[in-house]
């Protein structure tokens, strides 16, 4: 299958996208999966139907420059070659994970739980979303939605075969699977269970109220921005007040609220995991440990989400083949380091 892949959204340059979905290529051929990259671009735009023009034609028209400090303008055939032949590399040297990024052992991502069939072609169009772009596609854009993110405005992920498109929202399965890699145990109940504490009522806030809900959890609303509502399908798992306080199960603290390209925030409360929300392309410490415990830069979410989208969306077929979050993390630390010294 012939891959074109594009990031969409404002501000983009920023993004690390590229990085995952060339390694994850990259490692799903040495399995076998028939999949090549043709084209990359990063759309820098604040309406969603600019990346799905480019998607619907082929030989799209020249799309504004967007360049990246790491890779470049991505568009370029050089520029894509390399970053392309540098994740082979990595791939094909780096088998196993950082210890380090495996504190519980490794993680890999399940299948969603209500699977939806798709028609494959040989050449489909994948674009991953971002901010401001998550809420536009609404139940009437003629979308085919894998899980509920039309009706929440949560789709950061699309998929057009060349009849139909197809889309996901994998924000909050991907923070809940970090949450499970650190060591959270959403079987427990009650004031047991983990606790979200989370800033903000976008598209991947609700997103993360909904898979987090759906896991067990209980969710603390701190507010931001836009509030998340009490209406949406994690109503009956909200709480506030004395209940938060007496709450003694694990809690993951987030402020969805930060800048795009930010990577740094200052936790508001005490947690056991607090996940920056966003990143930027300078280095940063992955993980580090806290008074409370454990900080997690941004490409944390931005890599199980990103997984996430292949199991739901992109190829749910070769979900058992994916690599875990652990050994993800590892080659994508690899290949920032192996093109920054480029």
């Amino acid at each position: 299958m012939q891959i074109r892949y594009a990031v969409a959204g404002k501000p983009i340059h920023h993004s690390l996208s590229p990085l995952l979905m060339s390694l994850v290529v990259s490692h799903l051929k040495r399995q076998d999966v028939d999949l090549e990259i043709s084209e990359m671009r990063l759309i820098e735009s604040n309406d969603v139907n600019s990346p799905m023009a480019w998607a619907w034609v082929t030989k799209s028209r020249q799309q504004i420059e967007v360049s990246n400090r790491l890779y470049g303008d991505i568009s370029a055939p050089s520029s894509l070659g390399n970053l392309i032949q540098s994740a082979t590399e990595i791939v094909s040297t780096v088998l196993d994970a950082d210890s380090d990024y495996i504190p519980y052992g490794e993680t890999h991502v399940p299948m969603s739980t209500n699977p939806r069939k798709t028609v494959r072609a040989e050449s489909e169009s994948w674009i991953s979303l971002t901010s401001p772009l998550k809420h536009l596609l609404t139940t009437r854009s003629g979308v085919h939605s894998l899980d509920k993110s039309l009706e929440n405005g949560t789709v950061n992920q699309l998929r057009w075969n060349g009849e139909h498109w197809y889309c996901a929202g994998t924000d909050g399965r991907g923070l809940v699977a970090v949450a499970r890699h650190f060591g959270f145990d959403f079987e427990v109940q009650d004031d047991e269970a983990p606790l979200l504490c989370m800033n903000g009522g976008g598209g991947a806030a609700r997103s993360s109220a909904v898979a987090w809900s759906q896991a067990g959890g209980r969710i603390w609303s701190m507010g931001g921005r836009r509030s998340l509502g009490n209406r949406g399908p994690w109503h009956g798992h909200l709480i506030e007040g004395d209940t938060v306080v007496d709450h003694i199960g694990m809690r993951l603290l987030i402020d969805f609220d930060l800048e795009p390209g930010s990577s740094f925030s200052i936790p508001s409360a005490t947690a056991d995991l607090h996940v920056n929300s966003s990143y930027n392309v300078q280095g940063s410490n992955l993980l580090e440990s806290t008074e409370s415990g454990t900080s997690l830069d941004g490409r944390w979410l931005l890599a199980s989400q990103h997984l996430c989208a292949w199991a739901d969306l992109f190829e749910p077929e070769a979900h058992h083949l994916l690599p875990g979050l652990g050994l993800t993390m590892t080659w994508l630390s690899r290949l920032e380091s192996a093109l920054r010294a480029d």
